[in-house]
């Protein structure tokens, strides 16, 4: 049998139990190898509370507090400082209508300045196959569906293409960001907060405020300025890693994240057991991965698709 290598400790792929005499595949990305660190940091110890919902769309700039102004460049630099970042995910997803939630976890690896893969196991599932995953290099994004069993091609857009040529308010560019909305995953927030932090674009794009904090965690609320972020989210409450003895390693990266959706709809991610430069990481790394499922179909964002993928011997 061939098998599928990846020349580094994170397992993208991973076999399943043999079927018909072959072995399948189904994607595990990313499962980096265990790093043991000696004070791996928890969540905040209570759930980020529920910020109110706004009003008003948007309100008019104002002039950015000292404390957040200190906290913003502290992040920077933080940020500017790691090349790549590994954490463990969790994500619950909750309709407004039904309240119905759903909670997914995984993990997410990311190496500056525009690599990163993460997957998203569905918690509720036994048969292994409701997942989503991406892999994001410097020229496309793949989406991987295990419900669908498709692998989803984006190319990558020239940077900011839409954002130059159409106006945030544009319909034209809400159809853009649904057509390349994968390319833009890790550049949106939360994902973005991962790697990709400067203060005065955070300035220039959010109203931000420090809601309160603690030993180990800073808490902020962000509200979008921006037409483009105003179709994200709302309101947004980021509780960040603080400074205190059992957090400084790790000063400044996302541990929980409450997004309320311009529809109502919420969602609460969660960042635990972060670790930084990691070693031997690179870009070979975040490339596209076959899947050698029988069924499973490669397309592309352009509607082109290929025949299903068939196993090979």
């Amino acid at each position: 049998m061939r098998s599928v290598a990846i020349l580094f400790a994170i397992s993208l792929i991973a076999a399943c139990p043999p079927r018909r005499g072959r072995v399948v595949y189904v994607p595990r990305c990313p499962q980096p190898a265990p790093v043991v660190i000696s004070d791996p940091v928890s969540p905040p110890a209570t759930q980020v509370e529920e910020p109110a919902k706004p009003k008003t769309a948007e309100k008019p700039a104002e002039p950015v507090a000292p404390l957040v102004a200190e906290h913003l460049k502290a992040w920077e630099e933080k940020t500017v400082a790691r090349t790549n970042i590994r954490a463990e995910v969790g994500l619950t997803r909750t309709d407004n209508v039904s309240q119905k939630s759903t909670a997914y976890s995984g993990q997410v690896l990311c190496m500056k300045p525009n690599c990163a893969v993460l997957r998203l196991n569905n918690a509720a599932d036994k048969t292994g196959t409701d997942y989503e995953a991406y892999i994001c290099n410097e020229t496309a994004v793949y989406y991987y569906n295990g419900i669908a069993k498709t692998v989803t091609e984006f190319k990558r857009p020239p940077a900011d293409r839409a954002a130059v040529t159409v106006p945030d308010d544009n319909p034209v560019r809400r159809w853009l960001a649904r057509l390349y909305g994968p390319a833009h995953l890790f550049q949106r927030p939360p994902l973005q907060f991962l790697t990709r932090v400067k203060a005065s674009e955070l300035q220039e794009r959010f109203d931000i405020s420090v809601y309160k904090t603690e030993e180990n965690y800073i808490y902020l609320d962000i509200k979008p300025r921006l037409g483009k972020d105003q179709h994200e989210f709302k309101h947004l409450r980021l509780a960040l890693y603080g400074t205190g003895p059992a957090t400084a390693k790790v000063a400044y990266l996302p541990a929980q994240v409450y997004v309320l959706k311009p529809n109502d709809d919420t969602e609460v991610w969660t960042f635990t057991n972060p670790q930084v430069d990691l070693p031997g990481v690179e870009s070979k790394h975040f490339q596209y991965v076959e899947i050698k499922e029988k069924g499973w179909t490669f397309r592309k964002a352009d509607g082109s698709a290929s025949e299903p993928e068939t196993p090979k011997p």
